[in-house]
């Protein structure tokens, strides 16, 4: 008889498969990205039936298969409802959970995701700054820590600390003596928020706002940079541009 595992994760998607069950991809501390089924889940007497929503964090029991997992019992901790009663607030967690579907591996921890995650649905579902800041800054930490940080610290050119501009067929800044026509300007503010969101602790990732016209800069630097990196169109991403 096959041992069941504890697992601490979110379940990024939840599918309908059959009559009754559903199909979860639960981003896990443990063992990275894993796919598993919810036998029954979607009856209405189903002790799965709370557990097998997106957004949910907590630990999962599964029994592990050749392929994926049996979800067997589980507790949650957090469902984040200040997220699921916002329309808004649905479409952005579900585009984040969507980014970490395409980009995480099945069978590979990373608490580091996991938490980026956590605490982005967290201040996602406060009023103390933007959606669209979140994302923003959510984006360009998860390609941090997919490997891919945006070079913000020194010329991508000649190695110099005093970068002035963005240079995305370089993928980072360069310097005002390397800087062309082809390259975006940008502000010593916009260029220490870049470092900031690369650099901070998760703890102190959505402790600030910006102006709008700094917030412009931001805005072009890391969309530009993430369509770069992250060529995928994700239907929830399109559902969200539809609304706001």
């Amino acid at each position: 008889m096959r041992d069941k595992i504890e697992l601490t994760g979110i379940v990024l998607s939840s599918t309908l498969v059959g009559d009754y069950d559903k199909r979860l991809v639960i981003l896990t501390k443990e063992r990275g990205k894993i796919t598993a089924f919810a036998k029954g889940a979607r009856k209405p007497n189903s002790p799965f039936l709370g557990i097998s929503e997106p957004f949910n964090f907590g630990k999962f029991i599964m029994l592990e298969g050749f392929d994926a997992y049996r979800l067997v019992g589980g507790e949650i901790k957090e469902y984040f409802l200040d997220v699921k009663n916002d329309i808004e607030g649905i479409c952005y967690g579900t585009y984040f959970c969507d980014i970490l579907e395409y980009l995480c591996v099945e069978g590979i921890g990373d608490s580091n995701i996991l938490n980026l995650l956590y605490v982005t649905l967290k201040a996602l579902g406060k009023t103390d700054i933007p959606n669209r800041l979140i994302r923003r800054i959510y984006e360009l930490k998860v390609l941090v820590y997919d490997g891919e940080a945006l070079e913000a610290f020194s010329c991508v050119k000649c190695g110099t600390e005093q970068v002035s501009a963005f240079y995305l067929a370089g993928n980072g800044l360069v310097c005002e003596k390397c800087r062309t026509s082809e390259h975006y300007h940008i502000s010593e503010t916009a260029i220490y928020t870049l470092q900031y969101i690369i650099s901070t602790s998760l703890d102190k990732l959505y402790k600030f706002n910006l102006v709008e016209s700094v917030w412009d800069e931001i805005d072009y630097v890391i969309g530009r940079y993430f369509e770069r990196q992250v060529p995928k169109k994700f239907n929830s991403l399109e559902i969200l541009s539809s609304l706001t």
